[in-house]
């Protein structure tokens, strides 16, 4: 199965289960894990951006251009939400 995948598709899936489990668990078990959802949204920023880059090779130029734009919002708040933390 991995080796049909280049090393840009396995690190989208890699980030992925970790955006998710981090996400699940900032869900499942909000007094514990405060700060899961800053952590799934930094994981969940470099899956678009290596999306955006696999998407690139392969000449699809505006879906490459969607991704690369939701990445950079993605960190965009990432950054934001760490900087102006309250409480």
């Amino acid at each position: 199965m991995f080796k049909k995948m280049d090393i840009y598709r396995i690190l989208t899936l890699i980030f992925a289960v970790v955006a998710m489990i981090s996400s699940l668990l900032s869900l499942a078990y909000p007094d514990t894990y405060k700060h899961a959802y800053t952590i799934a949204q930094f994981f969940l920023g470099l899956v678009f951006l290596l999306s955006g880059i696999s998407e690139f090779k392969a000449h699809r130029k505006s879906m490459a251009i969607m991704n690369f734009s939701v990445s950079f919002l993605t960190f965009f708040v990432f950054i934001f939400t760490l900087v102006v933390r309250t409480g």
